[in-house]
């Protein structure tokens, strides 16, 4: 996939700011629940990271999202922008 386009973010900031809020705040999740593999039990045994990646997202309110850094660059590639 292909970096976000100058034209395409300047047609749609709002739109492209707020997927990359999402994106910043997954890959923080993400991190986090990374930080915990192998360390986490549950009544049925040792919890699987993917699981535990996807309950601490579905927690996370919109209201709670954090802006992301400045100087922040995204993972995954459809999220970068033309210049980064």
């Amino acid at each position: 996939m292909m970096a976000i386009s100058e034209k395409s973010y300047n047609n749609l900031k709002e739109y492209w700011d707020y997927q990359r809020k999402v994106q910043y705040n997954k890959e923080q999740i993400n991190a986090m629940a990374d930080r915990f593999e192998g360390r986490v039990y549950n009544d049925f045994g040792m919890v699987h990271l993917d699981d535990m990646k996807k309950h601490l997202w579905d927690r996370i309110q919109p209201s709670e999202y954090e802006e992301p850094p400045k100087d922040w660059v995204p993972e995954d590639p459809k999220f970068k922008l033309w210049n980064e």
